[in-house]
């Protein structure tokens, strides 16, 4: 049985929003400190790429890294700005934002409400995410976390 083009269209839509959900399910528990959805979207061979100082490789070194994130900006959010398919792949463009209430990267909490912007690529095989490289600015995060709260850097982000 052959497939006429909106058959063919409508099972492409229907991938494009399978990958696009078990992407948009990755960033969860950055809000909601819940890892448990990693088990059914992460392949257990997961690939993460860089990373974090200390993170070990797989799904159980980015729970680590959530609840690190997490306990260092308990009201910490993902605004996704941009969501682009391809083929087997999804690229998001983040706006990241907390108030920093506890220690991050060796820095004490300031109380301050930072925003820091994040590019990743996540590579999707049946359902699950296999590869995910990504860049953050954490050079505008510190600029954020270190600047005195009267400079010119500081009320740039605030």
């Amino acid at each position: 049985m052959s497939s006429t083009p909106d058959q063919a269209t409508a099972s492409s839509t229907e991938e494009l929003g399978d990958i696009t959900t078990v992407v948009r399910a990755f960033y969860e528990p950055f809000r909601t400190g819940d890892t448990s959805v990693y088990s059914d979207i992460l392949a257990t061979d997961w690939v993460d790429i860089p990373l974090a100082p200390g993170q070990e490789q797989g799904p159980a070194g980015m729970a680590a890294q959530i609840a690190l994130f997490r306990s260092a900006m308990p009201d910490y959010t993902v605004t996704h700005e941009d969501l682009i398919v391809g083929s087997d792949r999804v690229a998001v463009r983040n706006t990241v934002s907390g108030t920093h209430q506890g220690a991050f990267m060796g820095h004490q909490p300031t109380g301050r409400r930072i925003e820091m912007r994040t590019m990743d690529i996540h590579q999707v095989r049946d359902g699950k995410i296999v590869t995910t490289w990504h860049l953050e600015d954490f050079a505008g995060l510190m600029a954020q976390l270190t600047a005195p709260a009267d400079s010119p850097a500081h009320k740039a982000w605030a």
